[in-house]
């Protein structure tokens, strides 16, 4: 049986609707290259409660060591993608 993967719009979907409803975030300016920190408005404890709700989303874990490298909205769907292969 082969196993689905996602595609990058899938994850974006998603991470856009959370960034949306839960920080405020403008549809807008939610790009791939969009850092969370400069371009988004978010601080830390944002980023930890982003990473929270895909973990639970998803059903993956991600990593404490992994989630210190997601500066981007890229960087996530990297992290998500990989976790669900």
């Amino acid at each position: 049986m082969e196993q689905y993967i996602m595609s990058d719009e899938e994850v974006l979907v998603e991470v856009k609707k959370v960034l949306m409803e839960e920080f405020e975030v403008e549809e807008s300016v939610i790009t791939l290259e969009a850092n969370f920190y400069e371009d988004l408005g978010l601080d830390s404890l944002d980023a930890i409660d982003l990473i929270v709700t895909l973990n639970n989303f998803y059903n993956i874990e991600v990593e404490p060591t992994e989630s210190e490298e997601i500066r981007t909205v890229q960087n996530l769907i990297e992290i998500v993608k990989k976790h669900k292969q």
